[in-house]
C-alpha cells in the first residue's frame, strides 16, 4: 500500500466512483475504487467529523456492493468492513478483484470462441447456398451475418471477400464498401473492391478505389500494375507506360509489367497523341502518391 496519505476529499470521490459504477454493474471498477478507498483511508490523517462522514459514505458504498449479483452469490451474508482493519479489507478486496478478472476474462473468452463457432457455421452455410445456386437465401443470411455480428472486426470485409470470391460483384460492394467506412486501411477490402469493380467493368470506379488504397496504405507494385491495366481498357497509353514503369521500377522481374511497358512505347514516343496523352506528357515522372 502506498505511504502517500490521501485527502479527505480524495477518499469520498474513490467512494462516489465506486457507488455510480456499482449502479452499472460493473464489478471490477467498483472494486478497484472502493479498495482505493479503503487504501486512502487506512494511511490517511483524516478525523473528526470528516472521518465520520467518510465512514457514512462507506457504509452505503458497501450496501451497495453486497446489494450486487455476483457478490451476493459469492458472499451470501455480504463482505463486512470493520473499522481499523482497513488493510486487511484492502487486501480482501483486491484478491476478490484479482479472481474476478480472471473468471470474467475466461467467461468472456469461452462465450467469444461460441459465437466464432456460430458464425463459421453459418458462413459455411452461406457458401454452400450459394454453390447450390441458391443466391437470394444466401445474400439474406449474409446480411443477417453482418448485422448479428457486427462487433466481429472485419466481418463486413470477410463478407465482402468471400462475395467476390464467388463472382457476386455487385453484391460484394455494399459490405466492402462497409468495411473501409470503419477501417480505411483494409488491404483486403481495398483488393476485393477492386477487383469487384473490374468485374463489373466499373473502370472509372477502380481507378479511384486503387487511387483511395494509394492514399491510405501507400503505392505499391500490384497497384500501379492494376492501374496499367485499367488504362490499357481505356487505350490511355500514357498512363498505361507510366503505371506499368512505376510497378516495374519496384520489381524489375515483373513480366507484366514489362510486356505492357513495350507494348506502350511505340505508342506513345511516335511523336503522336494517344490515348488523350502527348510523349512529352507520358515522360513525366508518373506521382500517385497523396
Amino acid at each position: 500500500m502506498s505511504p502517500t496519505p490521501q485527502t479527505a476529499k480524495a477518499i469520498r470521490e474513490d467512494i462516489a466512483r465506486a457507488r455510480s459504477y456499482a449502479k452499472k454493474s460493473d464489478y471490477l471498477k467498483t472494486l478497484e475504487c472502493l479498495a482505493n478507498a479503503i487504501k486512502g483511508l487506512a494511511i490517511s490523517q483524516v478525523f473528526g467529523a470528516e472521518k465520520f462522514e467518510i465512514h457514512a459514505h462507506l457504509d452505503e458504498a458497501m450496501r451497495d456492493l453486497n446489494k450486487m449479483k455476483m457478490i451476493k452469490k459469492l458472499f451470501p451474508a455480504g463482505l463486512k468492513f470493520q473499522k481499523g482493519k482497513e488493510r486487511a479489507f484492502y487486501q480482501t478486496l483486491m484478491r476478490l478483484h484479482k479472481k474476478l478478472g480472471e473468471a470474467m476474462e475466461k467467461a468472456r473468452v469461452t462465450k467469444l470462441r461460441k459465437r466464432l463457432m456460430v458464425l463459421d457455421d453459418n458462413l459455411i452455410k452461406a457458401a454452400k447456398l450459394i454453390e447450390g445456386d441458391n443466391q437470394i437465401e444466401a445474400r439474406k443470411l449474409y446480411s443477417k451475418i453482418s448485422e448479428y455480428f457486427n462487433d466481429i472486426e472485419g466481418i463486413n470485409s470477410d463478407i465482402g471477400n468471400r462475395l467476390a470470391h464467388f463472382g457476386l460483384f455487385p453484391e460484394a460492394v455494399p459490405y466492402l464498401k462497409k468495411a473501409l467506412e470503419s477501417q480505411n486501411n483494409d488491404s483486403r477490402a481495398y483488393n476485393a473492391l477492386i477487383l469487384s469493380y473490374e468485374g463489373m467493368n466499373e473502370i472509372e470506379k477502380a481507378l479511384a478505389t486503387i487511387q483511395d488504397a494509394m492514399r491510405w496504405l501507400g503505392p505499391s507494385e500490384g497497384l500501379y500494375l492494376r492501374l496499367a491495366k485499367l488504362h490499357l481498357k481505356k487505350l490511355n497509353w500514357g498512363e498505361v507506360y507510366n503505371n506499368a514503369k512505376a510497378a516495374l521500377d519496384r520489381n524489375p522481374l515483373n513480366a507484366e509489367a514489362a510486356k505492357l511497358v513495350k507494348k506502350a512505347e511505340p505508342k506513345i514516343f511516335s511523336g503522336k497523341k494517344a490515348g488523350g496523352k502527348t510523349a512529352a506528357a507520358a515522360k513525366k515522372s508518373h506521382d500517385l502518391s497523396f
